[in-house]
């Protein structure tokens, strides 16, 4: 619900309130952001109680969009420079109000266009709150979408120049939360490849502390979520956390600006390196979304108002996410039909719902040197095409995907020797490859409409139910035919291509893959049904791995694999209970080299992916909570919870245990009090039998296998469906 009261407008959601206001001048200032401490019932219809705070004077650091000039010297949102004649360029913005709607319909810049329908579909208000610089004509809007059950705001900024200046926009932050005084604490989540999204907490001090990607794509180094709490003030489950998220996949940068006095501000959006944009006369730019919100309940509270955002109003909704055989870690780039075939075979034989080819089968792609951006069915490979393998496929019950990387060339291919200039390259200067590839310059749209033409074939002359899209580089030489735009022009060209497909392609489901997770956010998700979350599957280096996605983003969106008893990344042997366990928190998939696999192994394989299809409702579309983590205990607890607490899931892993070490019981969360719930095995087998009350006093404790001690370095786990 909005009110509006002007000059005061106030978000009231289920638990917080976000308010904002016009001053005697004319500026948009922050008012307050905080719980509502309701009194009555009707205590949504009038100024909330709260526990967090209001702004009660101006200052610079109160505005809600703080622009470079005026009287602000702390870091800025926007610093736009404005071109008038022969004389210096003016780099002073001063907005000012002139006036605000609400919109049923508003979208972001980077709201995606395929027409995919999310779960929930039911309209939501916009506030738009309109600003000028009247010296320039140059007017911004500041767009606050609404969605009160999750508690989360959507911001982006619509900027057009209506006068007969250039505006060269220099910096330009869309997100800047206020988050109050205090001493603060921010989670975020850092990695590289290999070792993505790993949770780092730390004390912010005074100054600024930065995370950002200085790219094209999202990146492995950081990724753009974070989490703000007051120090000692929120655990898992208790006490106020701020969140904020980007909906954005190209260079991206969150500063966090402590102030002398305490007072915390979070600016996020568009990198300042190396990148700017100019708005002629009449021109306009819309911004990607960020999101942001306010937990009353701790870290977990926080991750479950992302995850239910997230599947109510961003993933494409298509139902449950199928279990996945892919053949990437049998046969490499050594595909053929026949070893195809043979692999597919045993996958029907698991219960595998989805057969996917990966890299290996396209033009002269025998190796990673050569072939990419020739989409079309190598013959070395599949001399009678792709057909028999995707009718055999299919005889066998389930359905086929591929792998692309369709924002690569390799110089050693057909498309690159006919267009060398579409490539990111500054003219005389070398071109620097990664893996033998380059990258194609997206700012030209000739690219996009060529890979377009040659995907859409693709798919329209084959039964393609699944597409594995990845990006295995990071940018350099970014020079393109956009200049300094390409930073942000290449994520556009991206989005239009996949919500070109999509639309026309509604039944194919796509995984978004970038070396491994580098590019998971919340711009990507709108396009893509989940992510590849590493290329690393050893389990134990997993859990870590898996612990911070879960934080930011929802697990039916987190592609988990099975890979083979000793894995190929790390040379770790690890248990099958181990493996499953832990790719069963997401959406499950097998990357095992399953001609290797014994009978006894096969039948272990088919019970626990018959296991896990009772419970994926659950994992991907519950409520999760995760009671005890890796950094703390050694041992990662996760809990998934249906919205009735009809059933759950508990699982548990311990990474670590040392002799005499004894794993407190983890209470429950969710459940009914004075409900009796069985837990069970993979098996059906029973295991105990107690009230919601006594699991969430007493807790469920880890029982430890009785045939052997646990080493260092070997994880048990056990899922139990209660």
């Amino acid at each position: 619900m909005i009110l509006d009261t002007h000059p005061l407008f106030q978000f009231l959601g289920k638990t917080s309130f976000y308010a904002i206001r016009i001053d005697g001048e004319g500026r948009l200032l922050h008012a307050g952001h905080g719980p509502i401490l309701a009194t009555s019932s009707d205590s949504a219809s009038s100024a909330p109680m709260t526990g967090g705070y209001f702004v009660r004077e101006w200052a610079g650091n109160s505005l809600e969009l703080p622009g470079f000039g005026d009287l602000s010297n702390d870091e800025v949102a926007l610093k736009i420079s404005f071109a008038k004649g022969g004389e210096p360029p003016v780099r002073d913005l001063r907005l000012r109000y002139a006036g605000h709607s609400l919109a049923g319909d508003a979208r972001s810049g980077s709201d995606p266009d395929h027409g995919l329908p999310t779960r929930v579909r039911s309209p939501r208000q916009t506030l738009k709150v309109e600003l000028f610089d009247a010296l320039f004509d140059f007017r911004v809007t500041v767009c606050y979408r609404f969605t009160p059950e999750h508690d989360i705001i959507e911001r982006w900024l619509e900027m057009k120049n209506f006068g007969s200046s250039v505006a060269t926009v220099e910096q330009c932050f869309w997100g800047a939360l206020p988050a109050g005084h205090g001493t603060w604490e921010l989670t975020h989540l850092d990695g590289f490849w290999a070792t993505e999204t790993h949770i780092n907490r730390e004390i912010l001090r005074f100054g600024t502390k930065s995370i950002e990607s200085r790219t094209i794509h999202t990146g492995a180094l950081h990724n753009p979520a974070f989490f703000l709490n007051r120090t000692n003030r929120a655990g898992f489950d208790f006490g106020e956390v701020w969140f904020g998220a980007l909906a954005f996949s190209g260079n991206w940068k969150m500063s966090f600006h402590a102030r002398h006095d305490l007072f915390l501000r979070a600016f996020a959006g568009y990198n300042p390196y190396d990148c700017e944009f100019s708005l002629s006369p009449g021109a306009s730019h819309s911004t990607p979304a960020f999101l942001f919100g306010l937990s009353v309940d701790g870290w977990n509270g926080a991750s479950r108002r992302l995850h239910g955002f997230q599947r109510d109003r961003i993933l494409p909704f298509v139902g449950d996410r199928p279990v996945v055989y892919n053949s990437w870690e049998a046969t490499s780039f050594g595909v053929t039909e026949t070893n195809q075939k043979n692999l597919a075979a045993i996958a029907a034989s698991l219960g595998v719902e989805v057969f996917v080819l990966d890299d290996g089968w396209f033009s002269s792609r025998r190796n990673a040197e050569a072939g990419l951006g020739d989409w079309w069915v190598s013959k070395d490979a599949f001399p009678d095409g792709l057909a028999p393998l995707v009718e055999e496929v299919e005889r066998l019950g389930m359905k086929f995907g591929i792998w692309i990387e369709p924002e690569m060339v390799n110089p050693d291919s057909e498309l690159y020797r006919a267009h060398p200039e579409w490539v990111l390259h500054y003219p005389g200067r070398p071109r620097t490859e990664m893996r033998g590839q380059l990258i194609l310059d997206f700012g030209r749209q000739e690219v996009v409409d060529y890979l377009y033409g040659t995907i859409s074939e693709l798919l329209r002359t084959h039964r393609i139910y699944y597409i594995k899209w990845d990006m295995n580089r990071t940018a350099s030489e970014a020079g393109s035919v956009v200049g300094k735009e390409i930073w942000f022009r290449h994520c556009e060209g991206v989005y239009r291509l996949l919500d070109r497909l999509r639309r026309e392609f509604p039944l194919v489901s796509f995984q978004g893959c970038s070396a491994g997770g580098s590019r998971v956010d919340a711009g990507m998700m709108a396009r893509v049904d989940e992510f590849w979350t590493s290329d690393n599957t050893d389990a134990l280096c997993r859990v870590a791995i898996q612990e911070g996605f879960n934080y930011a983003y929802a697990p039916r969106a987190m592609s988990c694999w099975v890979t083979d008893e000793r894995n190929d990344q790390t040379g770790r042997v690890s248990s099958l209970a181990l493996r499953f366990d832990v790719a069963m928190r997401g959406a499950l998939g097998i990357g095992t080299n399953l001609l290797h696999l014994s009978e006894k192994e096969k039948e272990e394989y088919r019970e626990r992916v018959a296991f896990y299809k009772t419970i994926r409702h659950l994992v991907q579309n519950g409520d999760c909570y995760r009671l005890a983590e890796l950094a703390e205990h050694q041992a990662s607890v996760w809990q998934f919870v249906a919205g009735d607490a009809s059933e759950a899931v508990v699982s548990f892993v311990v990474a670590s245990h040392r002799t005499a070490q004894v794993l407190p019981a983890c209470p429950l969360k969710g459940l009914d009090a004075g409900a009796v719930y069985t837990a069970k095995d993979y098996r059906g087998e029973t295991f105990f039998q107690a009230t919601g009350r006594e699991l969430m006093t007493l807790g469920v404790g880890v029982r430890f296998p009785q045939d052997g001690p646990i080493l260092i370095d070997i994880g048990f786990s056990r899922t139990l469906h209660l």
